[in-house]
């Protein structure tokens, strides 16, 4: 069950429930295990209307429409049905399991459940409602202007023909995750935003940091832009960027640690991968001393930073397991 929980968190209609709503709303689905080649039906009627949300897996669901037959696939997180369910004017169709495959079903009497729990669920329906009704509308409109242009009979059928077909694979559409609910499933659900943020801002400082440089150097501007002291010293002091990363990266610190500062805690997070990537663009100078920039060294550090940023992003949980094992064998000897 919380594998479906985590997928319905996940569509667009439960983006206003709570973790627990969340919870609340799983029970009402029914789950379907499809082994491959294995299929599902669900009728046209009201009655036998279902809307279907993969859970894991990946279905092909066949349809018969009024262009013919039609088809399409769905694969984790993927929806279909939900319109059909709530207005009553669906098709049958026909879904087969490509490999092994949990579905979740919802009939209408549980969406009417769902809805008078939780009435904010009607919002986003209403929005997907008028958004299929707008664009019904303006296809009927073009088949107006269609007639009224006065086309010969032969354009006029293939262009009537064209926007019935339009019509028809709409029927068959199939409802994606949203970019909000994949960074919120990718990132937010797995508690790793901090670390994602951090691994965002070390990406864009390194990159920023890289080409600045690099059009100082092909440009020579070293005297204009990092003299701190005039004259004719052809190696001109100045403070290397990797500084304003450290202290970057002491202030983000510092201000996590206290309440006012963990408010802010994406933005911190950022700063402190800024920081992160200005530091380890110049990795080498401070490591040993050498004032060379174009150092493979920094490039090194850098991409095993980076590694380690998307390790705590997406498989902090991994490693958390990993360690308490190991912790718990030595435990035991």
């Amino acid at each position: 069950m919380e594998r479906v929980e985590t997928i319905l968190s996940s569509l667009s209609i439960f983006d206003r429930l709570r973790r627990d709503e969340i919870g609340r709303v799983a029970p009402l689905f029914g789950t379907v295990h499809l082994g491959p080649g294995e299929t599902l039906k669900c009728g046209g009627a009201v009655a036998d209307a279902r809307m279907v949300v993969v859970i894991h897996g990946e279905v092909r669901v066949d349809l018969e429409g009024a262009a013919g037959p039609l088809r399409s696939t769905l694969e984790s997180g993927d929806r279909f049905g939900d319109l059909a369910l709530l207005t009553g004017a669906g098709r049958p169709a026909t879904f087969t399991a490509r490999r092994a495959t949990e579905l979740a079903t919802l009939d209408r009497a549980g969406l009417d459940s769902i809805l008078a729990a939780f009435p904010a669920v009607a919002l986003p329906l209403a929005t997907e409602l008028a958004t299929e009704l707008r664009t019904r509308n303006e296809v009927l409109r073009e088949l107006l202007e269609l007639h009224a242009e006065g086309l010969a009979s032969p354009q006029l059928e293939a262009a009537v023909e064209a926007r019935r077909r339009a019509l028809a694979y709409r029927g068959v559409r199939v409802t994606r995750l949203s970019p909000r609910a994949l960074f919120r499933t990718l990132v937010s659900e797995r508690g790793a935003e901090p670390p994602f943020w951090m691994l965002t801002g070390f990406i864009v400082s390194m990159g920023v940091a890289r080409l600045i440089v690099a059009l100082i150097l092909k440009y020579k501007l070293e005297k204009q832009l990092f003299a701190l002291v005039p004259g004719h010293d052809p190696n001109p002091m100045h403070v290397h960027h990797f500084n304003y990363g450290l202290i970057l990266i002491g202030a983000s610190g510092l201000a996590a640690l206290f309440p006012v500062g963990r408010r802010a805690l994406r933005g911190l997070a950022a700063a402190f991968g800024v920081g992160c990537g200005l530091v380890f663009d110049e990795f080498a100078l401070f490591w040993n001393l050498n004032p060379e920039y174009a150092q493979s060294l920094s490039l090194i550090a850098a991409a095993l930073m980076v590694a380690v940023l998307v390790q705590l992003t997406y498989f902090r949980r991994y490693w958390v397991a990993l360690g308490r094992r190991v912790y718990h064998a030595a435990a035991r000897r």
